[in-house]
C-alpha cells in the first residue's frame, strides 16, 4: 500500500509540475497515471479504496503507513542524487 502510495503522490506532483490551466486536463491526467500505478502495482481501485478506507479507520496504522510512505519517498529520493553523480 506505501509503494502506491508513494507513485501517487509522485504522480500528483508530476501534474503540478505541468502547470496546466485546465482543472479537467489535470483530472484526465491524473485519472491515467492513478489508472497505470494501479496496474503497475496488480491492483484494482475498488480494492485500493477499500484497503486505504481501512488505514483511514484506524488512525495509529495510518500514521503508521504514512512514515513508511515518507521512508519510500526518502530511500528513492537518495537513489535518484546518487544516480545523477
Amino acid at each position: 500500500m506505501a509503494e502506491i502510495l508513494v507513485d501517487i503522490h509522485l504522480d500528483e506532483v508530476k501534474i503540478n509540475n505541468m502547470a496546466i490551466i485546465s482543472a479537467d486536463t489535470n483530472l484526465l491526467l491524473y485519472h491515467h497515471l492513478e489508472k497505470a500505478t494501479f496496474k503497475k502495482h496488480h491492483v484494482d481501485s475498488a480494492a485500493f479504496v477499500m484497503s486505504f478506507n481501512s488505514y483511514v479507520r484506524e488512525p495509529k496504522d495510518f500514521i503508521d503507513l504514512y512514515e513508511r510512505v515518507n521512508e519510500i519517498m526518502k530511500d528513492r529520493k537518495k537513489l535518484n542524487e546518487n544516480s545523477h553523480r
